[in-house]
């Protein structure tokens, strides 16, 4: 057990929640090195932001343990002196430590508060360094194109711009290239704002949706994790979101800047050369792009020019080829309601749509309202939430001219399905409304799994 007294690490805890002993101009560095100074560290949750987190507590040294805890076996060579604590009890460690950097993605048994241990995370510590110079990006859906774009048009206009977060880069492997003219554009999941004590100076919240209920339980938990981006700015902070997600009054403190699609610079995107963006829902992402760099001093024709160079991003409503003369799109990312019907509505050709996946028990009622009468000729059901869309489809009241649905096991058999549905001169679309968990790694291994079935 750890011998320090839970009275201590409690009122230390506190400290560093209420006080700001940060001098200015204090680095990460030194930030770090105090707060894990001749402590026993756990980090929680061993993929690559543990990794990252390992390496960075190493490097700067001082520390009294450090302990890995993660549900699967750790593999690799970690060094001496590192203990391991693996399996389904690795949750239940804990309190026998001082400090906790957890992962995303890890679900804790009880609030964060309510643990001995302060409970941290890299995107904590790098923002209470750096979140004067961040610009944070999350949302439901289109926090990887907007935050990539963002990123995007800034390195274009010829800023200084450094890019981590949920896109897959941790942000403690930057740290080392943060410089005094650094713009930081940081893709923020849900799961990296849960906790958060810290925020970016500039946040953008683009929508928050039903989604993660298997993580949260309601909509509200999700939703509250979300809304961390701005409910932990001060009053320096600037919140970039829509009419229908602004805080509610005298919950905000900063500057707050509604967007609306008209703030796009352009009609669509048929006008700007080279585009490959499609879309109204991207029009949209756009608009926020367009405000948040004008910010730093882009102007309307280098950014019209920066999306027009923009290549988009894998899996997010893709084109990955024709073939017979019909046209794929992998939109693997999609596992919300507003997603799928976003990706129909912007591929004009679109005539077979592929739903389905993991069950997180979604509510799907507005989706078959909307495919009911849609431009599509066919939809292929398949995987557990695919079932239950298909029952729930076929229970609807509908014209002759509605989608015929069709149920399949899974993706091979989809794919195979889709071939034979599709007229030469349409488009399918892989946009499934659903997580991918329970038969793929990730959204990004059933892209391109999808990719290899079509062309195979």
């Amino acid at each position: 057990m750890n011998p320090t007294p839970t009275i201590l690490r409690k009122i230390g805890k506190k400290k560093r929640e209420t006080e700001t002993d940060k001098e200015s101009g204090e680095s990460m560095e030194e930030i770090l090195r105090k707060l894990i100074c001749d402590k026993k560290i756990l980090i929680l949750g061993f993929g690559r932001e543990g990794k990252s987190t390992l390496r960075e507590i190493l490097d700067i040294g001082g520390h009294k343990s450090i302990t890995i805890a993660d549900q699967k076996p750790v593999s690799g060579e970690l060094g001496r002196g590192i203990d391991t604590v693996t399996g389904e009890g690795y949750l239940d460690i804990l309190d026998d430590y001082d400090v906790v950097f957890k992962s995303p993605g890890v679900v804790l048994k009880k609030p964060a508060e309510d643990y001995k241990a302060l409970v941290t995370s890299e995107m904590d510590v790098f923002l209470e360094a750096y979140g004067d110079k961040a610009i944070g990006i999350t949302g439901t859906k289109g926090k990887s194109t907007t935050s990539s774009l963002i990123a995007h048009v800034l390195k274009t206009a010829g800023k200084n711009v450094l890019f981590a977060g949920n896109i897959g880069i941790p942000v403690f492997d930057i740290r080392k290239q943060v410089r005094e003219d650094s713009i930081i554009v940081l893709e923020m999941s849900c799961h990296q704002l849960e906790f958060l004590r810290y925020a970016p100076k500039t946040a953008v919240l683009l929508n928050i949706y039903e989604d993660h209920l298997d993580h949260y339980g309601t909509r509200e938990k999700y939703a509250a994790a979300k809304m961390n981006i701005y409910r932990k700015q001060d009053e320096k902070g600037i919140l970039y979101t829509l009419q229908e997600f602004k805080p509610s009054d005298g919950d905000y403190k900063g500057t707050l800047k509604l967007v609306t699609i008209s703030d796009a610079p352009f009609e669509d995107f048929d006008s700007v050369k080279g585009a490959v963006l499609k879309g109204e829902h991207n029009r949209l992402n756009c608009a926020f792009a367009f405000l948040v760099t004008k910010e730093y001093g882009v102007d309307k024709d280098t950014f019209i020019r920066a999306v027009g160079s923009f290549e988009g991003l894998p899996h997010r409503l893709q084109f990955i080829g024709n073939l017979d003369g019909v046209d794929y799109y992998d939109d693997s990312i999609s596992t919300t309601v507003r997603s799928a019907i976003s990706a129909v509505e912007s591929i004009k050709n679109a005539e077979v749509l592929l739903l389905g996946g993991m069950e997180r028990n979604l509510e799907y009622e507005e989706l078959m309202d909307y495919l009911v009468t849609s431009k599509l000729k066919s939809l292929i059901f398949m995987y557990a939430s695919g079932h239950r869309m298909y029952e729930m489809y076929t229970q609807k009241e509908k014209g002759e001219n509605a989608p015929k649905a069709y149920l399949v096991s899974d993706l091979k058999e989809a794919v195979k399905c889709a071939k034979n549905a599709a007229n030469k001169g349409s488009a399918v679309i892989l946009s499934p409304a659903a997580a991918s968990y329970d038969s793929f790694k990730n959204f990004e291994e059933r892209g391109n799994a999808y990719k290899t079935l079509v062309f195979s």
